[in-house]
């Protein structure tokens, strides 16, 4: 019986320590959601930023995790860049964010927790279209890298 009651309370250890939802650092993946076209945030005309949603996946979880340690990036190119240009391409701007700068723009949703940015450039895109992705930096090891989004860029 003593056995019987040692290997449950094993089992109840183990399934615990292996379903925590991902509460470490490690980041699996990172996605972006972006709005279709990019903003007037300043009431002039033409458009000077635009919005996207930031989710984090750890630990082999589906759903969005918050950031702990690290930073997170928000890079915009001008015009569309594909995956395998986004490592050698060089931004037109880089939006770098602290764990403490991102719990004001946390928010909860279906998806799990998720990051809402409303960035304002500082140079306009001369193209088009602009493309953001978010990269996680960890504190050690290589960064993780969303798919690029392209949104339509409103010139005036």
């Amino acid at each position: 019986m003593r056995w019987v009651c040692s290997l449950i309370a094993a089992l109840c250890l183990a399934a615990c320590a292996t379903t925590s939802g991902g509460g470490g650092e490690r980041v699996d993946e990172v996605h972006v959601f972006g709005l279709p076209m990019t903003l007037n945030l300043d009431g002039k005309p033409g458009a000077d930023g635009f919005a996207v949603r930031v989710f984090v996946t750890k630990g082999g979880g589906a759903k969005g995790s918050t950031v702990q340690s690290g930073n997170l990036e928000v890079m915009m190119f001008d015009g569309v860049i594909g995956p395998e240009e986004v490592a050698a391409k060089q931004p037109n701007q880089v939006w770098k964010f602290t764990p403490r700068e991102l719990t004001p723009l946390h928010e909860q949703t279906s998806l799990g927790d998720a990051y809402r940015f409303t960035l304002r450039w500082d140079k306009p895109p001369t193209r088009g279209h602009i493309t953001v992705v978010a990269r996680y930096v960890p504190t050690k090891g290589a960064p993780v890298h969303s798919a690029p989004s392209t949104i339509g860029a409103r010139m005036k």
